[in-house]
């Protein structure tokens, strides 16, 4: 008798993307694989997969601490006498660099180098010589950049300073390539504007506005006014009524320069034919505004981009970056909310009140010129896009507590209609994603064009979500387009990322550990750029760097439990290959539960996987900064060794070193075994 040996089980495989984000609410066998059941400072990828959330660094208009780069000064014979934080320099060469780390006694790694040093020249602190220069070293491992790296990083942020004045950051907005920042001064009597620069804020001079009456010739901008032997330049000419060409022009002047005393009553005698008002006054924004603003150009030249916003407490403005121009509506407590374009229209809200001002026309706040109110109900919390062509294309006006739609070209044709009259909208939750998604304290929503009467439908996308969103009030929002994502802020320093993978939309929570109270996005040299302030009085660079603007980016993903399609069957899962993709050398540890989180199944030892960097590219990457010797993707395969009908894996990284990285997929490799019996 020849006996057989005994014949092992086969073992399978089983493939799923990681998508979908977040499912906290559906039963567990309905699930499917790739969603996460828990997961935090994690953010659905562009098309598939989970990135680990991006780091922040603070901003003010100095060089970024996410562009620092480090270089090892080398000395065979040996460096004598240099410290941390000494700049050292070339006796010949003059070059000079800020020494970050002693490495050994032959090598300085150092930052914020000037010039280039040459091979066998002294290397000199104070004038005196510390050793000779003999090369460049590159034998850096990946971990090892990436700690090199931060140490450059930090050096950097330590120069890089918080808006001036106190309190909290009232708002952000780009022009160009300039930042510009809102902030209370100090003892919060008034408002101030501050713009970066290359070596920091600096605060904007508001200039002086001159009413003016009865205008037939224009004054134009650079010219000087003059009413006997006072003067001044003008910097915008405000037409808020009338014409030039009937005599009847009316509006105001933004001048700056005035000499000579002070403008009274009574005609100009030089630079423009009108009737003065009365004296000069000067600028001033009152304090504690929050700002909405737009970037639009109303005229036909491609520089005249400008500002255009509302803080809830001052007039609305427009702002080219020199020029302050308040705007005056003429309500009667003229501080509008929310500011919006609209075909060719300036839209503020006034509580209740939606107002415009004439078609092109920003200052012209009118009937006769095309200006129009637009009675809500209920205040308005902000306004949005609704896609279609030039005819078709509507204005979404989200409200406390219903959503109106106004269809139209102009005051002419306009007609409004209530979208949902029991739904509404947080303030500040509002953003357009290709479509307009808010959050009305509830659930978050979705507008979209639909084939039903009325043209658009607003399904809820959040119901996975609903524990999380219980009781949250939103402070701010911000969308990055590039990567098709938007994150939304809560007042307890919550936020939930929001990103769209094909046709759904995921949700992850993540948290910055700092209340977001003003965001901003903005397309700086063609790059997308993200902004946020809080209440420290920094405005931060979101998704740059390698940290949490040097703090420590903890961060988990836990996926729902994979049955491998037969959930009453026993299996031996025996290891998993995880798709990664790096983008510097990173350390992942990973632990695997089994038939839903059973207690008497133990877990599975705590797996630490070291992955390097990623790879480099031909002609892509720089010499300097990328490994010939490693992947662009990784495959991490991750031992199991566990029994149950169903598996889990967790998944946490935790550094202030490491640039994100992307989990895409997950192969599960099991061999079935009996049905579960209890």
């Amino acid at each position: 008798m020849i006996l057989k040996p005994p014949q092992m089980p086969e073992t399978r495989s089983q493939y799923f993307p990681l998508a979908g984000g977040l499912d906290v609410e559906s039963a567990q066998q309905s699930r499917r694989p790739g969603l996460l059941t828990a997961g935090f400072n994690y953010e659905g990828a562009p098309e598939t997969g989970y990135e680990r959330v991006g780091g922040f660094e603070r901003f003010d208009g100095r060089a970024r601490p996410s562009d620092a780069i480090f270089s090892i000064l080398q000395a065979d014979a040996g460096f004598t006498g240099v410290s941390v934080g000494d700049t050292v320099t070339g006796a010949t060469s003059a070059a000079t660099a800020k020494v970050i780390l002693v490495r050994s006694s032959t090598q300085l790694v150092t930052t914020r180098q000037t010039g280039a040093f040459t091979i066998g020249e002294n290397i000199q602190t104070s004038a005196i010589t510390r050793g000779v220069f003999t090369a460049l070293a590159s034998d850096v491992s990946s971990s090892e950049d990436n700690t090199f790296t931060a140490l450059a990083a930090a050096d950097y942020r330590a120069s890089i300073g918080a808006v001036p004045g106190e309190g909290a950051l009232r708002g952000i907005a780009w022009l160009g390539t300039v930042c510009y920042a809102w902030r209370n001064n100090v003892g919060s009597t008034a408002m101030v504007i501050h713009k970066s620069t290359s070596t920091g804020w600096s605060a904007v001079t508001l200039f002086k506005e001159l009413a003016f009456t009865a205008g037939s010739v224009t004054a134009t901008e650079g010219l000087t006014v003059t009413q006997g032997a006072v003067s001044a330049t003008v910097k915008r000419v405000v037409l808020e009524s009338g014409s030039w060409g009937a005599g009847t022009a009316a509006g105001r002047l933004i001048v700056d320069g005035v000499t000579g005393g002070n403008f009274a009553a009574g005609a100009f005698t030089a630079g423009i034919t009108a009737t003065c008002s009365g004296a000069e006054t000067q600028i001033t924004l009152a304090p504690s505004g929050r700002l909405d603003h737009v970037v639009y150009n109303f005229t036909g030249s491609t520089d005249t981009e400008r500002i255009y916003g509302a803080d809830g407490v001052n007039k609305g403005f427009e702002f080219d970056g020199t020029v302050y121009v308040p705007i005056r509506t003429g309500m009667a407590t003229d501080t509008p909310t929310h500011c919006f374009v609209h075909k060719n229209h300036l839209f503020f809200s006034f509580r209740g009140s939606a107002q415009h001002s004439g078609i092109g026309a920003p200052y012209a706040w009118v009937a006769v010129l095309g200006a129009a109110e637009i009675a809500t109900g209920q205040d308005i919390v902000g306004f949005s896009g609704l896609p279609g062509d030039a005819d078709t294309s509507a204005l979404l006006i989200a409200t406390t507590k219903r959503t109106l739609v106004l269809y139209g070209s102009s005051s002419s044709d306009w007609k409004l209609a209530t979208f949902s009259a029991y739904t509404g909208a947080q303030r500040w939750s509002l953003q357009n994603m290709g479509s307009p998604v808010s959050f009305d304290g509830a659930s978050i929503d979705i507008v979209r064009q639909s084939q039903q009467f009325g043209n658009f439908e607003r399904p809820p996308i959040s119901d996975r979500i609903r524990r999380f969103l219980r009781g949250k009030t939103v402070t701010a929002s911000v969308v990055d387009r590039a990567k098709r994502r938007m994150r939304m802020f809560f007042s307890d320093g919550d936020a939930v990322s929001i990103s769209a993978q094909g046709e759904v939309l995921g949700f992850i929570p993540v948290a910055y550990g700092k209340t977001v109270n003003v965001t901003c996005e903005a397309i700086v040299s063609g790059m997308q750029r993200n902004f946020f302030g809080s209440d420290d009085g920094y405005v931060y660079e979101a998704d740059v760097g390698r940290s949490f603007d040097g703090e420590e980016i903890v961060a988990w993903a836990k996926l729902a439990f994979n049955f491998a399609k037969s959930p009453g069957v026993k299996k031996r899962f025996r290891w998993a290959d995880i798709e990664v993709k790096p983008q510097s050398a990173m350390t992942l540890r990973v632990q695997a539960e089994y038939s839903l989180g059973d207690i008497d199944i133990p877990l599975t030892d705590v797996y630490s996987k070291a992955v390097r960097g990623q790879g480099a590219q031909w002609d892509v990457s720089n010499w300097d900064e990328s490994y010939y010797d490693t992947a662009v993707q990784a495959a991490m395969r991750i031992r199991m060794e566990g029994v149950g009908t169903s598996v889990s894996m967790t998944f946490y990284s935790a550094s202030d070193e490491e640039l994100p990285h992307e989990l895409q997929s997950c192969t599960h490799y099991f061999s079935p075994r009996r049905m579960d019996r209890g």
